[in-house]
């Protein structure tokens, strides 16, 4: 099987971001731009004398200097010195401007101490309990722990189910909520039965109970 590597007409990279002229414009741009923002003009001169003689004879100039070797390491003897020193083997070291806290090196020794006291400290005190030695599980501690005066309110509500059951403390509570559709249904009946009657005249007892259970439930 023979593979061509001559270029397609279609299926080609047609984005004007993907043109050969515009990728080399904007290397060329990119370029520029790079280079005039690292361009040193003062190549010649390793010192900082002429930037600074250039910042302060502007307002408003401010000049910063480089860190360590300057560009091209023309200044790589004058940092060596200042870093290492004339021994490069053995670099130098740093200095400590604040004074020490102890003038001279602090009394080491233990001075006074107690061997008995120590080795209780290190040591500690010998003791084991086993289930098989304690005998604390053949106590009993139901009457100091179970067995305790309640409160009066408290005592008089905890044989009382209304505290405890839904259905005792209010009565006709149904479990799980009442049903949304049969509320909606028997309200409907109801404002059709009151029409009812008020046209005939008939005051049915039959929707009075049906209105007192609807409120009821509503209450719930």
């Amino acid at each position: 099987m023979s593979y061509s590597s001559s270029n397609y007409v279609f299926d080609n990279m047609s984005r004007i971001g993907n043109d050969s002229c515009c990728v080399d414009q904007s290397t060329i741009q990119s370029l520029e731009a790079c280079n005039y923002t690292l361009e040193n003009y003062f190549t010649a001169d390793c010192s900082m004398k002429n930037p600074i003689s250039l910042a302060t004879s502007q307002p408003c100039v401010n000049y910063k200097g480089g860190y360590n070797v300057a560009v091209g390491g023309c200044n790589i003897n004058d940092n060596s010195k200042l870093l290492i020193g004339t021994i490069q083997t053995h670099p130098k070291c740093r200095l400590d401007l604040f004074h020490r806290p102890f003038a001279t090196v602090p009394y080491l020794g233990r001075g006074s101490v107690d061997p008995v006291m120590e080795s209780q400290i290190q040591q500690g005190d010998y003791g084991t309990n086993k289930k098989s030695v304690s005998n604390l599980g053949e106590f009993s501690y139901y009457n100091q722990y179970v067995n305790v005066p309640l409160v009066p309110n408290v005592k008089s509500k905890m044989n009382n189910p209304s505290y405890c059951v839904e259905g005792v403390a209010s009565e006709g509570w149904v479990r799980g909520g009442v049903p949304s559709r049969e509320l909606t249904r028997d309200q409907d009946f109801v404002v059709e039965n009151d029409k009812t009657s008020s046209a005939y005249g008939n005051n049915n007892v039959y929707s009075m109970n049906v209105n007192s259970s609807v409120n009821s439930y509503s209450s719930l």
